[in-house]
């Protein structure tokens, strides 16, 4: 059986987490504060080998991508707006999370639709593709690249388990701006004034806190964070690897997609989705299906960094062989 996905979780993994267990401090400690300062590192553009002064970001390890757009959307609603315009092709969270944070959300078909709310404007990076228009917010959730530039004021990030890099579940929220990190990090923390961690530092007031804003259940914990950190170092490899996987994809079937997060095999008919996931599933091969209601007919097939060239050459057979009894 091929799985439709497979985290690669190493020994690195099992004993960071063992050594967080033993430590007492689970929650939003030192591992995590670790993470969000290497996951800012990776991102934010430049070159550390030159002595250029760069415009810091700015990361909160959240629980989930959603979370850290609910935090965006938060934010934006405290800021005075009151809806946004996402692509409709995209996953339910983009949206759903926007509106049950009080904002309205248009649906847009193409980059043309919305521009008198461009302000309000939700950016969707997938397929590797980025899109550069002026926007106020970038769900990243299928995109994780180095030295990238932000194009809005927040990106939010996705460590799902089927994605490039995982935590099991988590995401980042991230921006260049210190006013809105500041006001996000107090919506991660409860509204209150002070975190646990802060609190208990050495010289600090152990139990002085205020409760600022209404928001909370967005932080991660350090489980999740020192599994991200080595999951962090291995990003590298694991995209060299499924950049590979999708060369050989498009080379065989004739396709040009060029993102590393899902491979989408497109059809014509949504018949066809569920016939080819039907025939794929007997041969042993999961896959998944990507975006349903909105217009998307394509199979995502199995792309992960363990995948062997024995696995991607049979799921290539298996539906050239799909597509033989079409004809």
């Amino acid at each position: 059986m091929i799985p439709f996905s497979k985290p690669d979780i190493g020994q690195e993994e099992i004993e960071a987490v063992t050594k967080v267990l033993k430590s007492g401090w689970l929650a939003a400690g030192k591992e995590t504060e670790a993470f969000e300062k290497e996951f800012a590192d990776y991102i934010t553009p430049g070159d550390p080998q030159l002595d250029v002064s760069y415009e810091p970001y700015y990361c909160i390890f959240t629980n989930s991508c959603t979370s850290a757009l609910k935090m965006a959307y938060k934010w934006a609603w405290d800021k005075g707006y009151y809806s946004i315009s996402y692509p409709r092709n995209t996953f339910c969270a983009t949206y759903s999370s926007a509106i049950e944070m009080g904002l309205r959300a248009f649906a847009r078909d193409n980059d043309n639709e919305g521009r008198d709310r461009e302000q309000l404007r939700v950016n969707v990076h997938y397929g590797g593709v980025k899109d550069e228009t002026p926007c106020l917010i970038e769900d990243s959730a299928h995109r994780i690249e180095p030295n990238d530039p932000l194009v809005g004021k927040i990106r939010c990030y996705s460590f799902y388990a089927t994605k490039n890099m995982t935590t099991g579940s988590g995401g980042m929220f991230v921006t260049n701006d210190k006013e809105i990190y500041d006001r996000a990090r107090l919506y991660w923390r409860d509204g209150l004034s002070t975190s646990t961690a802060d609190r208990h530092k050495e010289g600090g007031k152990k139990y002085n806190y205020n409760i600022l804003t209404m928001a909370g259940g967005y932080d991660g914990n350090d489980i999740a964070a020192t599994i991200g950190r080595c999951q962090l170092k291995k990003l590298p490899g694991f995209n060299q690897r499924r950049n590979k996987i999708v060369q050989q994809y498009n080379k065989e079937f004739k396709q040009t997609w060029k993102g590393n997060h899902l491979y989408p095999y497109f059809v014509q008919r949504e018949e066809e989705v569920h016939e080819l996931m039907d025939y794929l599933d007997k041969q042993g091969i999961k896959c998944g299906y990507h975006y349903p209601n909105t217009g998307w007919l394509g199979v995502s097939l199995p792309l992960y960094p363990s995948l062997t060239d024995k696995e991607v050459n049979y799921i290539i057979d298996s539906v050239k062989n799909y597509e033989k009894t079409k004809l």
